[in-house]
């Protein structure tokens, strides 16, 4: 069989990435490349020289090439006609009215937190509605930063080069970077790793850097075990120039953000023992901004609504209202908390976790709605970042209502979707994700730490 220039490049590329260590992680919480204190205190990535090879994992889902994505109907689509007014059903760009998601009825439960009225928490300091910092600015906003910087490369409404692919990635491999903390990701929605299996010599939130632990339990695992793959295996193509760059950077771009989103949900369930960690838990959210300023996923979503931006953080506040009336001592345990601590923070990580599904279902149903606007390329990538981001739902909307779960995860398998698919998928989420809170959607709280 011959080998191209571009399967030799490829083969180079990972040859060296999989002889390469991992990037340094940190300590206790989510910081610290060798320290054990916690919260973010002492790990700010800084920017380095672009390596010469990046430590890979094996791709496991998508191919790194995707086939043109049309919004299709029952006739060809003439990508010639860009007028919306005239382009025939089937042609691209369509103007389709989805319809705007319906929240008259979205109000705060009484258990919610709310700067302005909160009759189930006592006077704290989340009251002003501006976060106040536990403990010392935390390195995660750093992280955030990255993510733009890699997304100005990538996304910026040209075709990224090889060459941005490379440098996007020197950027998400700085030391104490994304890709330290993306190695190490749980996902607390999912029950933990036994603590049989768990190694003594590594940190509580750390367990999903044991490789046996990621192999064994992908979906408690995310990072190492489901999100790295994505991002190397685009990654690898963009730089040896296999494929649709564009495709490839739209994959990035839902990879890393399913990072940071599901960083917040787990920042809030660590910092019972790692207080430092509820500060990550906002600055993974909008990179350590104020409220309304946000970048990262916040200016994502205040982008699409700002009611969601808001929704996901008065969830913050309610977990910083509760640190600060039941503060931690020196060697924090959830049981020093006492019946009303552990009850008050159950309440607030679920308002916190209902605004952020909530959030995403909005993210995914954005992208939804732009399909049938965008053709060839456009409409390859815009797909490409459903098919990452929309089976992140699959699970919680499985728990909410089964036929939407279907629906949904029926269109995420589909490479060419229709106008009444796309529809049929919106419908679906509003059916699943109707308002930022739930009051029925617990999670289990054993599955935290």
């Amino acid at each position: 069989m011959r080998t191209t220039t571009n399967e030799l490049a490829r083969l180079t590329i990972l040859a060296l990435a999989l002889a390469t260590p991992a990037c340094g992680g940190g300590s206790v919480g989510d910081e610290g490349a060798d320290s054990d204190s916690s919260g973010e205190t002492t790990d700010n990535p800084t920017s380095t020289t672009a390596p010469t090879s990046a430590t890979m994992t094996d791709a496991t889902t998508n191919d790194t090439t995707a086939s043109t994505t049309m919004t299709t109907m029952s006739t060809d689509p003439d990508t010639t006609d860009t007028d919306p007014s005239t382009t025939e059903p089937g042609g691209c760009p369509q103007d389709i009215d989805f319809g705007a998601p319906d929240l008259a009825g979205c109000t705060p439960l009484a258990s919610d937190f709310t700067p302005d009225s909160s009759a189930a928490y006592p006077a704290c300091v989340a009251d002003g509605g501006e976060w106040v910092l536990v403990d010392e600015p935390p390195g995660s906003a750093a992280r955030v930063e990255a993510y733009e910087d890699m997304i100005e490369l990538l996304r910026n409404g040209a075709t990224p080069s090889a060459d941005d692919f490379t440098t996007a990635r020197a950027i998400y491999a700085t030391d104490n970077g994304l890709e330290s903390r993306v190695l190490r990701r749980e996902d607390t929605h999912y029950p933990p790793i036994p603590a049989a299996e768990q190694d003594p010599g590594v940190a509580f939130d750390r367990q999903c850097s044991v490789a046996d632990n990621a192999t064994n339990y992908p979906d408690r695992c995310v990072g190492p075990a489901r999100i790295q793959p994505i991002v190397d295996e685009a990654f690898v193509a963009g730089m040896t120039g296999d494929g649709d760059a564009n495709v490839h950077a739209a994959r990035i771009d839902a990879a890393v953000q399913w990072f940071l989103w599901i960083s917040i949900y787990k920042e809030a369930a660590s910092c019972i023992l790692a207080p430092g960690d509820c500060d990550s838990t906002w600055a993974y959210y909008n990179g350590g901004t104020e409220q309304g300023a946000g970048i990262g996923v916040s200016a994502n979503l205040r982008e699409i609504d700002p009611a969601i931006d808001d929704a996901i953080f008065n969830g913050m506040l309610a977990i910083r209202c509760w640190r600060d009336l039941f503060p931690a001592d020196g060697d924090p345990a959830f049981e020093d908390l006492g019946d009303a601590g552990e009850a008050m923070f159950y309440e607030a990580h679920e308002q916190l976790d209902n605004a952020s599904w909530y959030g995403w279902a909005r993210l995914v149903r954005a992208h939804l709605e732009r399909q049938p606007a965008v053709c060839d390329s456009e409409a390859d990538a815009n797909w490409a970042f459903i098919q990452v981001a929309g089976p992140v739902l699959d699970p919680e909307a499985a728990v909410r209502d089964e036929a939407a779960a279907a629906t949904l995860t029926s269109l995420w398998a589909n490479d060419a979707p229709s106008v009444d698919d796309l529809t049929g998928g919106i419908a679906a989420l509003d059916a699943a994700f109707g308002c930022p809170q739930c009051e029925s959607c617990d999670v289990s709280q054993e599955w935290g730490y």
